[in-house]
């Protein structure tokens, strides 16, 4: 299974279209149920998360079904070890897992900031089984290539989807894959802007509508959702090791693994490689207004 279940949802109020706040410990209960159940074996979560840990912890540890884990540190998480060592055992107690599939920097800037100061102590934890691999969260192709030049970088995580798409990212992903680099891309429906009613677009928003417009005709051509369409061309991608998805419920999980059921056609993910989006502020939530 290609999916990995992101976590945000469990700790935090999240998504442009997220009106019902974080799912109930029932809820949650049910989306790890349904994701263990249908072949998805890794949670991607973060320390900065909210109380997400927590939530995933409290699963393994009630139910016994056990996944296998990324995280993320954060420096303005100020409730855990500033020791990066006790720090990485600690995220392991709280998710009530032996290791860690992969241990992220956040972002580029925590990155730059801490990876050196950490990298030997990481390194230590890596040989000794507590993490799998080391990684790092990013956003823009310069970042990547940055990143691209350290040895001990095993999993590199980005954005990915119908606009932020091969003509923005195929080069970069062709470079990490030949490098043994795994990525995984998350972001696949823009963070819900894709289900977003076109006459509710507002402020900077109002200038993704006809990139927006020419999927939406793509998807009434070719009789297929736009959602089937946004998930199956981040999974088509064969330089794309895993994509990640959020979902509020039970339901939308559901709604995702049958969208995944069956391909869309070539010619389609096709003339999606072709938009090329000049606003590059549409293609960050954090810039929106």
């Amino acid at each position: 299974m290609k999916l990995v279940l992101g976590t945000v949802q469990f700790g935090l109020n999240y998504g442009i279209n997220n009106h019902q706040g974080k799912p109930s410990d029932s809820s949650v209960k049910s989306i790890l149920d349904k994701a263990y159940n249908s072949g998805i074996t890794i949670l991607d979560t973060a320390e900065a998360y909210g109380d997400a840990q927590e939530r995933i912890g409290l699963y393994h540890n009630k139910y016994g079904s056990k996944f296998k884990v990324i995280t993320k540190f954060s420096p303005s998480v100020k409730n855990l070890p500033s020791n990066i060592t006790e720090r990485v055992l600690n995220d392991i107690k709280i998710l009530n897992i032996d290791s860690l599939y992969c241990y992220m920097f956040h972002s580029f800037n925590d990155f730059n900031n801490y990876f050196k100061k950490f990298e030997k102590d990481l390194c230590r934890l890596k040989d000794n089984g507590f993490i799998q691999k080391l990684g790092v969260s990013l956003h823009t192709n310069e970042e990547f290539e940055k990143v691209l030049e350290f040895d001990n970088i095993d999993l590199i995580q980005i954005p990915y989807n119908l606009l932020d798409n091969s003509n923005k990212r195929n080069e970069i992903l062709i470079k990490a894959k030949q490098k043994g680099i795994e990525v995984h891309t998350r972001s696949a429906f823009l963070q819900g802007l894709f289900f977003r009613p076109l006459s509710e677009l507002k402020g900077n928003l109002i200038k993704a509508k006809p990139y927006l417009l020419e999927i939406i005709k793509k998807t009434i051509i070719d009789n297929v959702s736009i959602g089937k369409l946004a998930l199956n061309y981040c999974l088509n991608n064969k330089n794309i090791s895993n994509v990640i998805i959020g979902v509020d419920n039970v339901e939308q999980l559901i709604k995702n693994l049958n969208w995944i059921e069956s391909p869309v056609s070539e010619d389609l993910i096709c003339s999606i490689d072709k938009i090329n989006v000049e606003e590059d502020y549409l293609l960050n939530p954090s810039l929106w207004k």
